[in-house]
């Protein structure tokens, strides 16, 4: 019949296409991991009902900070203007000790939402990491001032400022905080540690008490008030009180300048004058040489050109680390 005829090349013209659809068709999960000899692993979406930021969120909670800088790298660069994504890759970098990466990141939300207090929160957290005291406090002032009453951003504030060393600033501003917002636990912790810097142990321990009646699991309350206990063991009048208090507001303080790197600032700074002063004698001479006022020496030029190359080479490596 001339349908049965007709069928044969159809058939054939199938087969001919299989290939064709099967180097179409998506690889099993064994070819996809085997491309020329190179091992990938596949990416793996979250699973059903549950986000990338659920995904982030989970790993933050386990401490694996660095599968979330890998989970959200190619999300934020596809969706640059996912905000809560960018807060999370700062919370990661910022766990990973990457105050830059972390400054990088909070910077990215920020321009994404100007304002939004949670970015400047996480900017003054990376600023505070970096060192950076002034901003830090600066932009934890903005988030109070954009979000007024949050207790985080008042929390924030006062860290800030016991990290640089600020602790009268940061006893008035946490009691403010406190007395508007003190139902938060970490907010007491804070202002608690601000109280014993300030020299005040027993409303220290006061206030630690109410973050544990807050939460009675709050692991900060109770490390909070075991540092208390520490510090008083060697207290027994006022001026050991006084001293006390010094080594413990001295030890909330992050990106200490130590004696160490004041003597190297110093030394970079000789270093540079010595070689702004021998450039100056070089170009001077030349000057001078060139209009024919003086006979320069060649030999005087090597001399000071090398001087003053030294002193900006020792200047360079003795100054000090960002």
């Amino acid at each position: 019949m001339r349908v049965g005829a007709g069928a044969v090349p159809v058939q054939e013209k199938e087969e001919e296409a299989q290939p064709e659809r099967n180097a179409l068709a998506p690889r099993s999960d064994a070819d996809a991991t085997d491309l020329g000899g190179v091992t990938q692993q596949p990416l793996l979406d979250p699973p059903a009902g549950r986000t990338i930021l659920d995904e982030a969120d989970d790993l933050l909670a386990r401490g694996r900070a660095g599968d979330v800088v890998d989970l959200l790298a190619a999300h934020v660069g596809r969706a640059p203007q996912d905000v809560p994504a960018w807060h999370r890759m700062a919370r990661a970098r910022l766990e990973l000790g990457d105050a830059r990466g972390a400054m990088h990141a909070a910077w990215a939300a920020w321009q994404q939402d100007p304002d939004g207090a949670e970015s400047l929160f996480w900017i003054s957290e990376a600023c505070t990491a970096s060192g950076d005291h002034a901003e830090a406090i600066e932009t934890a002032a903005n988030a109070c001032r954009q979000d007024p009453g949050n207790p985080r951003y008042g929390n924030r504030l006062g860290e800030a400022q016991l990290a640089d060393g600020r602790v009268g600033d940061a006893v008035a501003g946490l009691q403010i905080a406190v007395e508007m917002a003190g139902y938060d636990a970490d907010l007491q912790v804070t202002y608690a540690l601000a109280l014993f810097a300030a020299g005040r142990p027993l409303t220290a321990r006061e206030a630690a008490g109410r973050a544990l009646a807050i939460d009675p699991g709050h692991e900060k309350a109770r490390k909070a008030i075991a540092r208390f206990e520490t510090a008083m063991r060697g207290v027994t009048d006022a001026p050991s009180l006084a001293v006390a208090a010094d080594e413990f507001a001295e030890s909330l303080r992050t990106n200490k300048v130590h004696n160490g790197a004041k003597v190297r600032d110093a030394f970079a700074y000789t270093m540079r004058v010595s070689f702004v002063w021998f450039f100056s004698a070089f170009l001077g001479v030349g000057a001078l040489d060139i209009m024919g006022l003086v006979t320069v020496p060649d030999g005087i030029y090597v001399t000071l050109l090398c001087a003053a190359g030294m002193f900006a080479l020792v200047a360079r490596l003795a100054r000090p680390r960002l």
